[in-house]
Order: C-alpha cells, then sequence, then structure tokens
C-alpha cells in the first residue's frame, strides 16, 4: 500500500499493574496467556501497524510488565504513573510515530481488520481522530487510532486536563471541535452488540474464561466474530459479568471517575466472617458498579482473609494500632469505610479523615460514628437510639442500607426448587464460637425424620471436621454443608432455617427464607426482635437463655404452619432486595463526586 511508505503507523498499549479493580490483570492468564500476550499477539495481525509497543509507567510494581515486554522482544517505553498522555508522547517520539493507535490494555479480542480499517479511514480522509459513522453499531472496544499532529496538540493545549492525561483519546470525545474527526463506515463483520468484553474485574476475567471453554479455543484461535456468534447462541453467558459498570471517561466538569476505598474491618476468630462478607460485598459493588477500586485493612485471622483475595481484592493484615495509618500514607484512599467492634477512636478518626474526602461507618454504635460523614444502619432499635448531638454524622436507617453477603450473580431471588422432603437449614455462623450447632442438633432429635436437617459447618469452626461427622451419625435425616463459599443456593432451598443471628438472618430474608433467630448476645436479641417485628422471622432471644424443648418446638410449629412461611417469606423478599451494597456504593460515590468539586464562590 503506498500510504505505508510515508505514514508510519504504530500501536501503543497503555499498560498497568496498578489497576484499581484487578490489580495486575494485564499480566493475568486467559486461556493459558498472559493477557498482554492477547492483545499483541491479535495487533501482529494488522496489515497497517509496522510496530507495538507497550507503555507503561515508573512505578516500580511495573518492573513485572518490563519483564514480559523484553522477554517476548516487544519495545517499552516507561514514563509517569498518573499522565498517560506523556506515555503516549514518549513513545511516538520513540518510535517516530505519524499516527498512534491507542490500545486498551483490557481489551483481549482486538479484531486486527477493524484496526486496520479505521487506519485507512484516518489516512484517506486526512483527519486526526477516527470514529464511527454516528449510529454505527459495532462490537469492538479498545483502540482508538489518532495523528501525531492531534497528540503534539495535546501535549500543547490540553497536557494539564484530567480527560486528556488519563484518558487520550477521551479528550477529543468530550471537545469534538479540537482536532478534524473523521468518520468510518460500518464494519460488517463486527456490526452486531456484543456482550462485555473488557477486563476490569474477576467476572469479567471469569466471562472470558467461560467464552474461550465454550468455544472450546486455545489462547489467540477464537476470533471476535466467533465469539458474537456464542453470546447469539448462548446469550447466558453475559449474566456472568452484565452487572459491571465502565468507568466514564470524565464529567463535563472535567471531574476524573473512580477512586480509591479503603476498608477497615474485623474477621475470623473471635469476630467471624460476618463483617468480611458483607464487606466484600460493598468492595465488589463500590468496584463493578462505580468504578471505585478497593484494599482491606484486616484486624483478625489469616483465615478471613482467603474470600477478600477470592474476591480479587488486596488485603494487609492489622497488627498494631499504628498499621492503618500506615496504609493511609502509603495508599492515599479517597474514602475510608470502617466495619468492625475493634477500630480507631473518635478522635483517631478525626484525624485520619484530614487527608481522605469521605468517611463512613457501617453498623457502628460506637463514638466513633460521629466523625464519620456517613452512616449506615439497619432500622434495628439500638440505631434508633443513637445520639448525634454535636456531630456532622448523615445517619442512613433503614433495611434499604442493610448489607448482605450475598453474591450478586447467584441464582436470582425467590427461584429455588424446593426438595420434596422439606428442609431445615441450621446455621450458626462461620466460627461457632458457642457450639450451637451441636446443641441445635441435639434439641433437633425428636423432629420427625421426615424433615430433612441440614448443618452448616463453617471454615472457622473448631474440630469442624469431627463435629460434622458426629452429626451425620446422630440421626439418618442429618446432613451436613461443608467448604462452601457461597451458601445462596442452600438458603433459598430452605423451608425453614435456624440460625445465630448475624449476617446470615440478614440473607436469609433475602432469600425469601423464614428464619428462627437465636442470639449470641443481648445486642444481638434486640436486632433479631426487629426483623420478628417485620414479619420475617421468629426470635427466640439469647442463646444461652433458651431451653432446647423450646427450639424443637418453635422449628416444629413453623414447618406445620406453610401460611407463615409464606408471609415471612413475602416480608424478606419485600424489605431485604438484597440492594443494599449497590446502594451504599452509590451513596459514597456521589459523595466523593461532590467531595471532589470545587466549591462556588457566591457572587
Amino acid at each position: 500500500m503506498e500510504t505505508r511508505e510515508h505514514i508510519r503507523v504504530v500501536a501503543v498499549i497503555q499498560a498497568r499493574m496498578g489497576s484499581t479493580r484487578l490489580p495486575g490483570k494485564v499480566l493475568r492468564p486467559i486461556a493459558g496467556k498472559p493477557l498482554l500476550w492477547h492483545i499483541v499477539h491479535r495487533l501482529k495481525a494488522c496489515h497497517l501497524v509496522e510496530e507495538i509497543a507497550v507503555a507503561t509507567s515508573v512505578n516500580p510494581a511495573d518492573e513485572a510488565i518490563v519483564e514480559w515486554c523484553n522477554a517476548q522482544g516487544v519495545t517499552v517505553v516507561r514514563g509517569p504513573e498518573n499522565d498517560v498522555l506523556a506515555r503516549y508522547a514518549a513513545a511516538a517520539e520513540k518510535l517516530d510515530a505519524d499516527i498512534i493507535v491507542r490500545v486498551s490494555s483490557d481489551a483481549p479480542f482486538i479484531d486486527a481488520g477493524f484496526v486496520d480499517h479505521l487506519v485507512a479511514t484516518l489516512i484517506e480522509q486526512g483527519g486526526d481522530y477516527v470514529l464511527l459513522e454516528e449510529g454505527a453499531e459495532c462490537a469492538h472496544e479498545g483502540v482508538d487510532p489518532f495523528s501525531r499532529r492531534a497528540l503534539d496538540k495535546l501535549m500543547m493545549d490540553a497536557a494539564t486536563d484530567p480527560a486528556a492525561r488519563e484518558h487520550v483519546t477521551g479528550y477529543f470525545k468530550l471537545h469534538p471541535d479540537f482536532v478534524k474527526i473523521v468518520r468510518a463506515a460500518p464494519y460488517p463483520p463486527l456490526a452486531k452488540k456484543g456482550g462485555r468484553l473488557t477486563i476490569d474485574t474477576p467476572d469479567d476475567l471469569a466471562f472470558i474464561e467461560a467464552v474461550h471453554e465454550r468455544l472450546e479455543a486455545r489462547a489467540g484461535e477464537a476470533s471476535l466474530a466467533d465469539l458474537l456468534l456464542l453470546l447469539e447462541r448462548e446469550p447466558e453467558l453475559n449474566r456472568i459479568n452484565a452487572h459491571v459498570q465502565q468507568k466514564p471517561i470524565a464529567e463535563p466538569s472535567g471531574q476524573t471517575a473512580g477512586g480509591l476505598a479503603l476498608i477497615r474491618c474485623d474477621g475470623g476468630g473471635q469476630y467471624g466472617y460476618g463483617h468480611v462478607k458483607r464487606m466484600v460485598a460493598l468492595a465488589r459493588a463500590m468496584r463493578d458498579r462505580q468504578g471505585i477500586g478497593a484494599i482491606f485493612a484486616l484486624n483478625g485471622t489469616d483465615d478471613a482473609a482467603a474470600p477478600i483475595r477470592r474476591a480479587g481484592f488486596q488485603v494487609a493484615m492489622l497488627h498494631g494500632a499504628s498499621d492503618l495509618e500506615t496504609l493511609i500514607d502509603a495508599n492515599s484512599p479517597d474514602i475510608l469505610l470502617l466495619d468492625g467492634r475493634d477500630g480507631p477512636t473518635r478522635g483517631e478518626v478525626e484525624k485520619l479523615k484530614r487527608s481522605i474526602a469521605v468517611t463512613a461507618v457501617i453498623d457502628d454504635g460506637s463514638e466513633r460514628r460521629l466523625a464519620a460523614d456517613y452512616a449506615y444502619y439497619p432500622p434495628v432499635p439500638q440505631a434508633h437510639r443513637l445520639d448525634w448531638s454535636g456531630a456532622h454524622t448523615l445517619p442512613r436507617i433503614g433495611w434499604e442500607w442493610a448489607l448482605t453477603g450475598l453474591n450478586p450473580n447467584a441464582a436470582p431471588r425467590g427461584a429455588a426448587h424446593k426438595s420434596s422432603r422439606p428442609t431445615v437449614l441450621v446455621a450458626m455462623g462461620g466460627s461457632d464460637p458457642f457450639g450451637l450447632t451441636l446443641r441445635c442438633a441435639k434439641a433437633l432429635a425428636p423432629l420427625d425424620s421426615i424433615f430433612r436437617v441440614r448443618f452448616v459447618i463453617g471454615a472457622g469452626m473448631k474440630d469442624g471436621k469431627k463435629i460434622a461427622e458426629g452429626l451425620v451419625k446422630l440421626k439418618s435425616n442429618y446432613e451436613t454443608v461443608e467448604g462452601f463459599n457461597d451458601l445462596t443456593i442452600e438458603y433459598a432451598n430452605a423451608d425453614v432455617a435456624l440460625c445465630a443471628f448475624g449476617v446470615t438472618a440478614y440473607e436469609l430474608a433475602a432469600c425469601g427464607t423464614p428464619a428462627i433467630y437465636l442470639g449470641l448476645s443481648e445486642d444481638h436479641a434486640a436486632s433479631a426482635s426487629a426483623f420478628a417485628d417485620a414479619g420475617m422471622g421468629l426470635s427466640l432471644g439469647v442463646a444461652s437463655k433458651a431451653a432446647d424443648a423450646d427450639i424443637v418446638r418453635t422449628v416444629r410449629w413453623l414447618l406445620h404452619k406453610p401460611l407463615a412461611r409464606r408471609d415471612m417469606r413475602a416480608a424478606g423478599l419485600s424489605l431485604m432486595d438484597g440492594q443494599g451494597a449497590a446502594r451504599i456504593a452509590a451513596d459514597l460515590a456521589q459523595a466523593l463526586a461532590a467531595a471532589r468539586t470545587p466549591l462556588k464562590t457566591a457572587l
């Protein structure tokens, strides 16, 4: 092609290890090869691209990218971590580029023919930036060809603009008169809607892996057209990551998107696992729906860190009072979230919040709540009795703010297929510190064997394996549930649940499962009374004061009252809609956006 002799086209892939939503994603394996490999491999098939480079940062964490590029023989350029535009300018200079194809490092299904189509249009029409014609549908993502002239103008006239510095070509979309934008004709092979094909979260990664598995394709074999045909045949695959929201380029004011939350919570050992479960759910909602990344500061035992890491988040264990401050200094979070019985004092929170835009507490009755900007509670008696005198905190109290640890991508609420045998689920928490599982097994022994009784053996339960073996020997209708990370299906399949009050009670209500609550303390019993008053279950008060005969009598009564169970199911599904995490995430994102917006001076 004549134009190749005069115009040098290069592709520059922007890549960092420090993604807030999925750290290290560019080197995560897909079908056995790193994500970055997939992108380079597909770009090599372009006819108009003469050279490929990776633009990464000078952050030491990105040494892994440099090493990979060197091993693969791929040119690498380094520049400021927070200035993508400067990295592109350095890459264009090094490669002597006339046209630069900006390539995102999160789109593994680059289509070489589509890239050539856009580049050819840019050259033929003498443009500086190219978009498809208005209204043209296309499933492709992650590539933007633009001219060296456009890059130079960005460096001269918009180098300090947040949209230009972070998104480069995104500035052209926000300011369409800045350079000459030309329009490319529709590209028929990809002229259709696809799923969410970029990788920003663990669920996106799971989707891409599932696609490769269904196509029975090795790394680099499947085309984007193949993927689109698969999604037409099996649209249900889109559910894996359909809930993930793409981070916007910027607000009209130039406000950049995203942010980072530091979540300090208790977990494991004496604390149980409820705090961790619900904060992982909130972290997922912030990451997937609001583009806000999260790191955890965990007070407790190492086993409670496993579900945090499994969800794709970094976690640091707290060993001393100063560790939280050290983490804040090292990571400069925008949001500080506190969820735990232990933790910083009110004075310490006041000090910490000087460098943090938004602070919030979850279900916190301590004095530290008075130093927070936001506080979230279910409508339990203790929340309504709190005194907010002298505080600037905004309390949010209601069932709509209740947090569960449920996976938002599990089976739809209320869609369970019940067993032909009525089932009682016994769930006494991840660690069951008071040995209620074994006590309830003995208490339920008089129950007719026609009823199926399933006991959840928590990951932190002392002598859990031994207890499980003993349970199944007690009665033929006793079964155990072990090693499950997500109990949503178990909850939804139960006809009646007997549980220690805690996060499990919220999750059962969200699944529409009638429950009987045993409080581990007077405080828990008070909270359980709110659930009973709302019609979602029955409370037996504090476990240590409840008689075994009361336990079996209440379970038996509820099993024989289908209308009562129906009403409890309806109350749970109505009041506990499972969207608490999404609401809090949206509330915090809005608060962060407001905190970032400079106050307008009255004229």
